[in-house]
């Protein structure tokens, strides 16, 4: 397992900075799509944790911070295709 390059982080991390900024202005694709990206770096740290000599409660932390990530994403892209908005019920 290679390391997570810090150019993929960084632009997952400003992407966030990016959507904070628009606020109620970013659409729910392109939060889906970012939620869909961080679950991927997360995914990637964990496994590389789970590989890599990290203790078994690190790798342990960063595998249910990707899951709760990727299940985060999971629902914003459901939502998105259903064609729900923030706020909505």
């Amino acid at each position: 397992m290679t390391a997570v390059p810090a150019a993929q982080v960084s632009a997952v991390l400003a992407w966030a900075a990016r959507l904070a900024a628009a606020g109620p202005q970013a659409g729910p694709a392109e939060t889906a799509a970012y939620l869909t990206a961080k679950a991927a770096v997360l995914e990637r740290i964990a496994a590389e944790r789970l590989s890599g000599g990290w203790s078994r409660d690190e790798a342990e932390a960063a595998a249910c911070a990707a899951g709760r990530a990727r299940e985060e994403a999971d629902n914003a892209a459901l939502a998105c295709a259903a064609g729900i908005t923030r706020g909505e019920n």
